[in-house]
Formats: C-alpha cells, sequence, structure tokens
C-alpha cells in the first residue's frame, strides 16, 4: 500500500509541472511562442556548413536575413496588439469584415517579407560550395506564411 502511495505521488510531482507547461493538455487555449527575430547564430551556420576562414561573405546577407526577421517579429507584435486592443477577434468565431481585411493585408505583408528572406538564402547558398549547399538545403529555413505543401510525386487527378 505504502508503495501504491509513494508511486501515486511521485507521478503526481512529475506530471504537475509538465501539465503546467502545456495549457492546451488540460483543455485551456494554447498560447504559441512568438516567431523567433533571428534564424540562428552565425557561429551555428558556419559549424553545420564547415565554411571555410575565407568564406566570410556569407555574413553580410545573413545579418541582412536576421534584419529581416527582426523586422517580421516587430510588424507582427505590433500587429498582434493592435488586434487585441480592438477587442473584436474572438478565437473560434469567423473574423468580421474589417478583421479580415486586416489579417488579409498582413497577410501580403508577409509574402514581401517571406520573398526578401527567401532572396537573402538565395544569396548565401550562392556563395557554397555544392557540398555546402546540400547541407544548407537540409537545415530549416525562417518562415512568415504557411506554404502549400510541395508535392513530392505526381499528382493524383
Amino acid at each position: 500500500m505504502f508503495r501504491v502511495a509513494r508511486t501515486a505521488l511521485l507521478l503526481a510531482l512529475v506530471a504537475a509541472p509538465a501539465l503546467a507547461q502545456d495549457p492546451g493538455a488540460m483543455g485551456g487555449q494554447r498560447r504559441f511562442q512568438p516567431p523567433p527575430d533571428h534564424w540562428m547564430t552565425i557561429d551555428s551556420l558556419a559549424q553545420a556548413l564547415s565554411l571555410t576562414a575565407d568564406q566570410t561573405k556569407v555574413a553580410q546577407p545573413y545579418t541582412a536575413l536576421n534584419g529581416v526577421m527582426r523586422d517580421v517579429a516587430a510588424r507582427r507584435q505590433a500587429r498582434r496588439q493592435q488586434m487585441q486592443g480592438q477587442g473584436n477577434f474572438v478565437p473560434g468565431q469567423e473574423p468580421s469584415p474589417e478583421m479580415r481585411a486586416r489579417m488579409d493585408s498582413l497577410r501580403v505583408e508577409m509574402e514581401g517579407f517571406q520573398a526578401e528572406a527567401d532572396q537573402w538564402l538565395a544569396a548565401i547558398r550562392n556563395l557554397l560550395t555544392p557540398a555546402q549547399q546540400t547541407k544548407f538545403d537540409a537545415l530549416p529555413k525562417p518562415q512568415f506564411i504557411r506554404r502549400a505543401p510541395r508535392s513530392t510525386g505526381p499528382g493524383i487527378l
């Protein structure tokens, strides 16, 4: 009997912090973390791609890419505060036409940021050797908008 009580207590102590970290686990509304304001550190990129000392040209497009990410993070935060301050958006309900228009304009704005980030990613890739490009292609890239999944084979009609 003592073992059962001790085991139950131990499980409760272990489970409580896990549930506290995941509000969605108890049926509450889940709050998502804001997107990062940087991609990865230049040291992490250099290590992941095995950059040589003479490949310092990568630093300029890398810095520009992180600048775009900072702009996106600031813009999203400002828009989030603006939308929450108006109080007319309720999660789970269809947004009003005015709110839909604001969301659509933000989507267009984010598509522009994504296009700029993609250009900087391409600039970085173009400075790499073929072996480094393969490693680079395997890295997760920043995404500011949801994109349709790519088809990997022939589509079904």
